[in-house]
């Protein structure tokens, strides 16, 4: 006989094998399960590298951020690295107004492009020290007569400037011009207003013919020297010079951030006296009948100039004082070098004050690569992405800075690490279109500037040299039947010996009694 044929106290079924065989069993399934959950479930495998430079020359650098004391006329984005830089970026970058009450407002501002503002009138072509020959038009103003000129002139024109300043130095002979001009129209209303009443010069003063000048003339142009007044230009948060500020009823109305031309001046003080007087008591068109036979040059211009006079629509440079902050939205493609992003206080035709520039801000979001790729690793679901992955992408979102002192600003140093994804079943899930995103790791400190250095909002990166790449690995089908046909044979084995040492243990008990 080939085979032998079986006992029969092996045949015979008892109640210890059918306990045993139950347990084996159960035993089988419960593994057989583990086992088919783990073949279907993806391993992660995470490999580093050295990171291939020549993929991506430039990446992209997603920004937006808040900056609380910073308006928007001002604050300019500049990108340095290694290689090149790039100054006053406006392509893809959008701002919009802040409220003092940090109320975001519904309108986008412009980014003016500061040089082609005219910093000076060609046509007034005397020096200061000609203009002063005469006297000074333009009053000087200190700590104690710009308080009292607020109170009782209902139209304040001043010009706060500082006498290290290059562009208040162009601007001056201009401003005096304009001085000039008021005076000489005020002087007409005077002799006008006294030769209609019949009143005799010869009965007053030279003290009170200029006094009748003074409250008879449209708007009052002053200046002050924000050097040896710094307390009335930092109440008056003046942050740049030159600042020329309209005062109304001695509130401010707004400033002027045109073309520094006589004309324009007097345009736009036309239009904001038409915002504030009643028709009946408008007087700014004496001023622009001087100031055209001052300054038009041809009689194309003098045209041009009346027609403006007649219809002068708001003027595209007013900037109201009730938006301190600015929230710079957008996107900058930088190389794959060290570098900085920048925001900061610039512009073409004024000197900012160190000392009262803050730039405290706030980091709604902050990142490098695709953001469609960001969203898609935020919310494909996969288990296997590290729990504080997602947070690297952007680690300053959500953060405030904010400067308590002054010639202080906070500096963001970000080591920026590839991260990239291996063609696997990973990507499936992101549709096939995440292979690449970047973490950041960051590091923030509070710098004090010297006295001299305009403070500036800084983004310092460096691109890491090692990448680190994820990769899905999946069991193979092989692996899989071998650990099935391991289970089986391991569970008869356990069970044959759990058997033999029951049987012999009870054997023994027998031979005893």
């Amino acid at each position: 006989m080939m085979y032998q044929q079986a006992a029969p106290d092996i045949t015979q079924t008892s109640l210890r094998g059918r306990i045993l065989s139950g347990f084996a069993m159960a035993t089988m399934a419960t593994l057989f399960t583990l086992e088919t959950k783990a073949y279907f479930s993806k391993d992660i495998s995470t490999t580093l590298s050295l990171a291939n430079s020549n993929s991506e020359q430039r990446i992209r650098l997603n920004f937006n951020i808040t900056m609380m004391d910073l308006p928007c006329d001002y604050a300019t984005v500049d990108v340095y690295s290694t290689v090149g830089f790039q100054k006053n970026i406006t392509k893809d970058v959008r701002k919009f107004n802040i409220d003092e009450d940090g109320v975001l407002q519904q309108y986008e501002a412009r980014n003016w492009h500061q040089d082609d503002v005219e910093l000076w009138d060609p046509a007034v072509i005397e020096t200061v020290e000609d203009l002063h020959g005469d006297g000074e038009d333009a009053i000087s103003l200190d700590g104690d007569t710009f308080p009292y000129a607020k109170k009782e002139y209902p139209f304040l024109f001043v010009k706060f400037y500082t006498s290290n300043c290059p562009n208040c130095d162009d601007f001056a002979p201009t401003w005096e011009a304009l001085g000039e001009i008021v005076t000489d129209a005020s002087m007409h209303m005077v002799d006008d207003f006294m030769e209609e009443k019949g009143m005799d010069y010869y009965h007053y003063s030279d003290e009170e013919y200029e006094q009748a000048v003074n409250v008879m003339a449209p708007v009052l142009v002053t200046r002050l020297d924000c050097g040896a007044y710094p307390d009335v230009c930092k109440e008056e948060q003046i942050r740049a010079y030159p600042t020329t500020r309209l005062f109304v009823d001695g509130k401010a109305a707004g400033d002027y951030d045109g073309h520094r031309t006589v004309m324009e001046l007097v345009h736009w003080l036309s239009h904001m006296e038409a915002a504030y007087r009643q028709p009946g008591q408008f007087k700014m068109h004496n001023i622009f009948k001087h100031a055209s036979e001052r300054t038009i040059r041809s009689e194309e211009e003098r045209i041009w100039n009346d027609a403006l006079m007649r219809y002068r629509a708001p003027s595209p440079f007013f900037n109201s004082t009730r938006h301190p902050g600015c929230q710079l939205v957008g996107h900058v493609m930088v190389d794959t070098a060290p570098g900085k992003f920048l925001i900061q206080a610039q512009s073409f035709g004024k000197d900012f004050s160190a000392h009262l520039t803050n730039v405290s801000h706030i980091v709604h979001h902050f990142s490098f690569g695709d953001i469609e790729a960001q969203g898609r690793v935020e919310n494909g679901g996969w288990k296997g992405i590290p729990s504080k992955f997602v947070q690297s992408l952007h680690p300053l979102d959500g953060n405030v800075y904010v400067t308590s002192g002054l010639h202080q600003a906070y500096h963001h140093h970000m080591r920026v690490v590839t991260t990239e994804f291996e063609q696997s079943h990973l990507i499936k899930w992101a549709g096939e279109t995440v292979r690449r995103v970047y973490r950041i790791l960051s590091n923030t400190q509070l710098s004090t500037y010297r006295t001299s250095i305009v403070p500036e909002a800084k983004f310092e990166y460096d691109l890491s040299p090692i990448a680190m790449s994820y990769l899905e690995v999946s069991r193979n089908w092989y692996d899989y039947s071998t650990g099935l046909l391991a289970i089986i044979g391991g569970c008869f084995t356990v069970i044959g010996m759990l058997e033999s040492s029951v049987a012999l243990f009870s054997k023994g008990n027998r031979y005893y009694l």
